[in-house]
Order: C-alpha cells, then structure tokens, then sequence
C-alpha cells in the first residue's frame, strides 16, 4: 500500500547541492498530483531552513512532470533573528515543474491570541459514506491516488447548488508521526477543495477540467494525532475561465488548522463527448434533439 511520507522523502545532499526525490505515480492525477509535488517542496524547504515551523507556503504549478526523479533547489532568500523565507525550484530534466516560496518561523514566539474560527456545522465522518461506497465499482475507474486515501463527502451528487464542498479526508497507510509531517499532510488536502467545490455548482458530464494555477496556504495549528482532517471550500466566483477557491482545513474537534487559496484556469475536459453520450444512455439527461 502506498504510503505518502515515504513517497514524498527527499535526498538532503550533506555538502548544500540540490535535493532529490522521486515522483510516485501512485500519486496521479492525469501526472504528478500538484498538492503531492508541493509536499515534496515543502519538505525540501523545511530540511534546508535554520528554523523548524513552517508558516506559509506558496507556489505556482508551471508543468506537469513524469514519474521519475526530480531536483530541488532550495534558496534562502533572507529574513530576520525569527523568520525566513526560502524558495524551492522543483526541475526535471532541466525542466521547471514548480516554483514555491515559504516561510519558516521560530518556536516559541509571543503575541495576540484568539480564536474566532467557527467549523462547519457538517456531519463527522463517521456518518458518512465513503466514496469508494458511493460508486461501488465504478471507483475502480477513479485515478490512482485514491487507492492511497479515503474521502467522505457531506454532499454528493446531487443537483447543482452552492459551489462549496467538504469532504473528510484521511490516509489508509500513512502514520503521521510530527508536525514536519502533518504539515505535508494538510498542505496536500488544501489542493483538493478547488475542483470539488466548482463541480457542485455544475450538473455531470463536465465540459471543462480546472487545473490549479497555484496554490497559497496558510499554516495555523498542527494535529499529527489527529486520523481525519475535513477539507472545506469555496468558489464565489467563475467568471472569464477562471476559478478562485478558498478552503479551510479542520479538525474533527472543530479547530481551523490551515487556509488555502487557489486559482483554476479551464480548459476543455478531452473526454466530455464519451461522458455525455454515457450520461444520455443511462438517463441521467435527455437526448440531443433530433
């Protein structure tokens, strides 16, 4: 079973030369999975940092790479006693996959504390049904990387409505021992709301995909204990081809841990002619008329 640390574990060279790891294709998603790429950055920053508490990430998707080793080349760009900020470039034969920068910050610091977060008021995820239930055998079909985790919708399937989605998340082989990985973990879930969120304001088949321009987190707490995470979003607006999503990352006690945005450009989905004529065949929308 596939196990997202040990897929994501990056080479440190001893002597400052760029890191390496090795993109897994039981993380695809049409290519590399964009959140999974961004997890590998993420900890190539956090192994090359003077400091320990990752507090942002940001990244633009440049690329799709292959399932086969990648460069990171991690550059601190300066900061001060208490935060740095570095920036990783992921290359694949002299290719630029991804571009990120991140701020790391010192333990231990002092300020203004509150906490007006308010969680969802959605079902746990022990009263949901999995995806893989929903569909049956259908799941089969779906992209690899959802034989590595298990998803539990609230909404699903149903008629278009708001363009908002939750959706609780876990691994299945994944132990998350410390909080340098339960950062990689959130950062990965913060990739998903984006696409979940648009759809359930359109009906299936779905003439467009929307693949992430970026991605921006925001870290807040961190929960290596915890099994499930629920991933929220929002998309206010698609307007232009275009798509901005903002999502949230909770934990089953109902803390905000994380913050995310991203943007989505739309591109023609290759497969909506198939789609549509199976969604006429069993019923699911009316024939073209004649």
């Amino acid at each position: 079973m596939p196990d997202f640390l040990a897929d994501s574990r990056i080479e440190v060279d001893p002597d400052g030369g760029p890191c390496r790891a090795t993109l897994s294709p039981d993380w695809a998603v049409w290519g590399p999975n964009g959140g999974y790429v961004a997890s590998i950055a993420l900890r190539a920053a956090i192994a090359r940092s003077r400091l320990p508490r990752p507090a942002s990430f940001q990244c633009h998707f440049l690329a799709v790479g292959e399932f086969a080793p990648v460069e990171l080349h991690v550059t601190s760009l300066g900061g001060g006693k208490r935060a740095e900020s570095l920036r990783v470039d992921v290359i694949q034969k002299d290719r630029l996959l991804m571009a990120a920068t991140t701020w790391m910050i010192d333990d231990g610091l002092r300020g203004y504390e509150h906490d007006f977060g308010s969680a969802p008021d959605v079902p746990g995820p022990g009263e949901l049904e999995s995806f893989q239930e929903r569909v049956g055998d259908e799941y089969e079909q779906w992209f690899p990387i959802w034989r590595s985790m298990e998803g539990r919708p609230v909404r699903w399937r149903e008629e278009p409505g708001k363009p908002e989605n939750h959706t609780w998340l876990r691994f299945n082989e994944t132990p998350i021992p410390d909080r340098e990985a339960d950062a990689v973990r959130q950062l990965f879930w913060l990739d998903f709301p984006g696409w979940n969120a648009t759809i359930a304001a359109h009906g299936w088949p779905f003439p467009y995909l929307c693949p992430n321009l970026d991605l921006t987190v925001q870290f807040h707490r961190f929960a290596p204990e915890a099994d499930w995470m629920l991933a929220e979003g929002w998309v206010p607006l698609a307007v232009d081809g275009v798509i901005g999503c903002v999502s949230r990352i909770w934990s089953e006690d109902g803390k905000l841990l994380s913050t995310g945005t991203s943007k989505h450009i739309c591109r023609p989905n290759p497969q909506y002619e198939e789609e549509l004529a199976r969604a006429r065949a069993e019923g699911l929308i009316p024939d073209a008329p004649s």
